[in-house]
């Protein structure tokens, strides 16, 4: 049997990046789907790849910093396959980093109403499914909220609160069956190792996208690297892991 057979997995941001490879695992494991981003004819590629693989999928343009729309997605996920399991907050706005003196409030607004804001609504929208579900949440951190990266003042800021989230609401929804993890991830995403691969065979580097190379000794491909241990928070096997950060970044985190 498939690790995710038959359950409702809810991913935003899946026209591209680590949501596009997730959604593509998510759906060779057996979940059924239903993906958003903003961008219809990239989120209809994620889509029909994923029907290939034999997923049922709802595709819904959405802007996640709007709670109306945020509400129709749920509404239409609930509608269309009646039960809602796993909810995967994976989008998020962030611009290129830039020195703290330099950024804006409208910087810091942008990453918050898509990380943090959507995280929280998505959160309270779902809980009622999740419950009765005994669902899962995956929510997304970031090595730079863990570090401190210089000139991610507003991204960093956001993912660390979306992490004390995390943990509170870990502790309080335990009780309903429901838990709730963040990821901290570093992976190269096809999109990344096209641009990677555009430079001069001299320069084709991770470091050239401003990765380190990790303890690990490589930086990891989103698909090969993460998305398997996305489907493990996602699945029945991390029925006693809650409240916690699983920083899959090959060890460039370590402290």
């Amino acid at each position: 049997m498939k690790a995710l057979e038959s359950k409702v997995a809810l991913i935003t941001g899946c026209s591209g990046g680590i949501g596009r490879e997730m959604a593509i695992r998510f759906a060779e494991e057996g979940a059924k789907l239903a993906i958003c981003a903003r961008t219809q004819s990239k989120l209809e590629e994620t889509a029909e790849i994923c029907r290939k693989k034999g997923a049922q999928v709802l595709a819904v343009v959405c802007d996640i910093t709007d709670p109306t729309q945020l509400e129709n997605l749920v509404r239409q996920t609930a509608d269309h396959f009646g039960r809602i399991d796993i909810l995967i907050n994976n989008a998020v706005n962030a611009k290129p980093g830039s020195p703290f003196l330099d950024q804006t409030e409208a910087d810091l607004m942008t990453v918050f109403e898509s990380g943090y804001l959507a995280t929280w609504r998505l959160m309270k929208l779902c809980y009622p499914y999740l419950k009765e579900a005994h669902g899962k949440i995956i929510n997304f951190a970031s090595p730079a909220g863990l570090l401190g990266t210089e000139g991610y003042a507003a991204y960093a800021s956001v993912k660390e609160a979306i992490r004390g989230l995390t943990k509170v609401t870990a502790r309080e929804w335990g009780k309903d069956g429901i838990n709730i993890n963040c990821i901290s991830p570093t992976a190269i995403t096809p999109k990344m190792q096209a641009i990677i691969d555009s430079f001069p065979e001299a320069q084709r580097k991770p470091e050239t996208l401003g990765f380190k190379v990790p303890a690990i000794g490589r930086i990891g491909t989103a698909y090969a690297d993460l998305t398997p241990i996305l489907v493990f928070l996602a699945s029945d096997a991390s029925g006693y892991i809650t409240g916690q950060t699983i920083r899959a970044d090959g060890g460039g985190t370590i402290f």
